[in-house]
This record gives C-alpha cells, sequence and structure tokens, in this order.
C-alpha cells in the first residue's frame, strides 16, 4: 500500500496540473473570442466617422455625409484577406435582398493599390459600392482587423461593429433594427 501512494500523489499533481491548463486555455479562448469581435472598429453608439472617399473603377466619389438619412453597411476588407472574401457572397446577398430599402452598401479596401481593389471589386462580384480609403476610415473608425463590418443608422450613429466574418443572419437582425 505504501508503494502505491507515492504514483498516486503523481497522478492527482499530474491530473491537478491538466485540469489548471485547461481552465487556463478556457479562459485564454474566452478572452481571444470577445476580443476578436469588439476590437476592431469603433465603439457602438458613437457618432460615425465622417469621410470622402473615391470610388474603385467608376468616376465619382462617396462619403458619409450624403448617405444622411440612410443605413450604412460598410465593410473594411483587403485584397489578399481570405476571411474577406469567404464573407463577400453573404454581404452580396444581403445587398441583393435590401437594395431597394434605404440602405446603402459600401466595401472600403485598405488596399495601396487602386487596381487590387479593381480586380477585387470583379472577382469577387461586388455589385455596390467599392472605395479606396485614404486612411480616414482606418483611423477613424479604430480599424485593426480585416473584414470588419460596420453598421451606421440613418442618424449616423454606429448601432454594430463586428471583426471577422459576419454573420449572414446577423447582418438581416442589424438592418431589421431600423
Amino acid at each position: 500500500m505504501l508503494r502505491g501512494f507515492p504514483a498516486a500523489r503523481v497522478v492527482r499533481e499530474k491530473l491537478s496540473e491538466l485540469l489548471r491548463y485547461a481552465a487556463l486555455a478556457g479562459c485564454v479562448y474566452v478572452l481571444a473570442s470577445q476580443w476578436a469581435h469588439h476590437s476592431s472598429g469603433p465603439k457602438e453608439g458613437s457618432r460615425a466617422a465622417g469621410f470622402d472617399l473615391p470610388l474603385v473603377g467608376e468616376a465619382g466619389r462617396i462619403s458619409l455625409a450624403s448617405q444622411k438619412g440612410k443605413s450604412v453597411v460598410m465593410e473594411v476588407f483587403a485584397s489578399w484577406c481570405s476571411v474577406c472574401k469567404r464573407s463577400s457572397p453573404g454581404l452580396v446577398e444581403a445587398w441583393r435582398a435590401h437594395r431597394h430599402d434605404n440602405v446603402t452598401f459600401l466595401a472600403v479596401s485598405v488596399d495601396e493599390d487602386t487596381a487590387a481593389a479593381r480586380r477585387t471589386k470583379a472577382d469577387w462580384n461586388i455589385p455596390f459600392d467599392v472605395a479606396i480609403d485614404d486612411g480616414s476610415v482606418a483611423k477613424g473608425y479604430r480599424i485593426s482587423l480585416l473584414p470588419t463590418l460596420i453598421y451606421i443608422d440613418e442618424r449616423g450613429m454606429v448601432r454594430h461593429a463586428s471583426a471577422g466574418a459576419t454573420s449572414r443572419s446577423d447582418l438581416e437582425a442589424w438592418i431589421a433594427e431600423r
């Protein structure tokens, strides 16, 4: 019996250590999940930062001021971002469902190369406006992760912001709040 005691103690110590690591991993996972969805983008409930950006593939510009009285669904993306590419079809579907509503869909590319943004608009079949960020959106909206999806209401207030691929059902719920 004395012989089994040290082995039992070692097993208890190893089990205790394993449980501590599992608890730590769980905490890291929860914090990382929360951080990923709330670390990029403006604070919900804040006034949306103004912007005036050149459009890709056509003459003209788009500004937040020109959207007064409309909701704006704005995704900040880059051509090289694989998550951005995967989320694009859901955004296009939402645009199709709401294109006749009082909602503007806008994609803002943080690519430094306008040609890359133009190719992305064509390759990803984005039917709504794509603009090139001059730095004002990335800075004004505190973008640190791509894609970041921002929903601005008719009064120019940020209602929702989410980093990573936002589900179509979440986006539909945001739009339905109007």
